[in-house]
């Protein structure tokens, strides 16, 4: 008998799916055939994209700025005793824009040679749009896993002073402070966002949609909020902005970008776990590496007082 709730079946809430998919696929790809009908494969592959990274890149950061301007919002700061000052905010913009004009328009005006080099399509028929349920998860996995060992490599004493130093004048990062770095961690850490679409995807479209979610993850990372109603909080495994801002504040381990298990396994996040033990007023988590607790000390003296009126 067909798996039923009430008088819908399974089968009809998979019609309904492929019917979504079907639109949206419908949609992209009319979208997609005017970008094509506008613009050369340079143009899409180089100045296109670069457009589209800046309008994600600082579009993503606008929420967590508006945060900053709430008083409200400050019990969900990770370390609230510190704010980014405007003067702190206009040297991160300027070497910003800077960077991304003098270091990543270059190189992705060259990414259209890189992407004919690497097999990369521009024409139609799109992608299915369901395969992006597991490319970008598994994009994920794959450059959290690059990202962790060339981050700590990085932090070694031969190189740290003169590449990932600049990265960490923010020890109270904000959004944007996301892509504040030497040239030579921009190049290497770019290197693991293009594995996962060169091994499962190799079309311009599914680099778009990768593109677009991994900036707003890694905006989120450097957003020095905690919001308990962040979605990812229920993706197990998930470091987000209480993993990185640790590592910021303290210049130790964790390393990993997105999840909690490389740290975990290879042991290079014992001082943020306990921590994160004393936020959880002292409990252990649900599995290895769980770190969710009370968003700073403050909030979690609140909350315990709070439990006692109660």
């Amino acid at each position: 008998a067909p798996v039923t709730i009430g008088d819908i079946t399974l089968g009809d809430v998979i019609a309904q799916l492929e019917k979504a998919e079907a639109l949206v696929h419908a949609k992209m790809t009319a979208g997609w055939q005017r970008v094509m009908d506008n613009f050369s494969d340079f143009v899409i592959a180089g100045p296109l994209t670069f457009v589209f990274h800046e309008i994600v890149y600082f579009g993503a950061w606008v929420p967590w700025l508006v945060l900053d301007q709430i008083p409200y919002f400050k019990r969900y700061k990770i370390q609230p005793d510190k704010k980014a000052d405007w003067a702190m905010v206009a040297k991160c913009l300027k070497r910003l824009l800077l960077s991304h004009v003098f270091i990543q328009l270059p190189m992705q005006l060259m990414f259209h040679w890189v992407a004919q080099f690497l097999g990369f399509s521009m024409s139609l028929p799109l992608p299915p749009v369901r395969d992006l349920a597991w490319q970008l998860p598994a994009f994920f996995v794959i450059e959290d896993f690059y990202f962790y060992w060339i981050h700590r490599a990085l932090h070694h004493k031969s190189v740290y002073r003169y590449v990932h130093k600049i990265h960490h004048e923010h020890t109270h990062p904000f959004g944007i402070a996301a892509e504040y770095a030497h040239p030579i961690e921009t190049f290497f850490l770019g290197i693991g966002t293009l594995l996962g679409p060169l091994f499962f995807a190799k079309h311009m479209v599914t680099l778009w949609a990768w593109l677009f979610v991994r900036l707003w993850e890694t905006v989120e990372d450097h957003s020095g909020y905690d919001l308990p109603w962040n979605p990812t909080n229920f993706i197990p495994f998930w470091g987000g902005a209480v993993h990185h801002d640790f590592h910021h504040k303290t210049f130790q381990g964790p390393y990993s970008s997105i999840f909690t298990w490389c740290d975990w396994a290879f042991g290079t996040d014992k001082m943020f776990r306990a921590q994160q033990k004393k936020l959880r007023a002292g409990k252990e988590g649900a599995y290895p590496a769980q770190f969710r607790g009370a968003a700073n000390f403050e909030a979690l003296e609140t909350e315990q007082a709070k439990a006692k009126v109660a």
